[in-house]
């Protein structure tokens, strides 16, 4: 991985954290009606978050993502992303919940 790939996918890894961890906990609230729609959504909402805003442990930062995400490119980071969600055995569970397939 470049510099900027590595930025970028640590930047990945904590915004799919703080989003999967919001979604989760609606799995365990029974209130399913926020979660996305489909697998094609939750990949579309971490990467729009992860291009805007700056992730770190327990951190959201809005507006400040790291200027590596442009750099690392939209097809590295849409592939980091299915890469680490289907690694996530929370969202393993919530795409169970749902019937999607990862």
């Amino acid at each position: 991985m470049t510099e900027h790939e590595k930025i970028a996918s640590r930047n990945i890894r904590h915004c799919i954290n703080w989003i999967v961890g919001g979604w989760y906990n609606c799995l365990q609230d029974d209130t399913p009606e926020y979660l996305p729609e489909s697998k094609d959504d939750a990949i579309q909402e971490i990467y729009d978050a992860c291009m805007q805003n700056a992730y770190a442990p327990g951190y959201e930062g809005y507006g400040k993502a790291p200027k590596e995400m442009r750099f690392a490119g939209s097809e590295f980071i849409r592939n980091r992303i299915v890469e680490l969600l289907r690694k996530d055995g929370d969202m393993q569970e919530i795409a169970d919940y749902c019937g999607w397939e990862m």
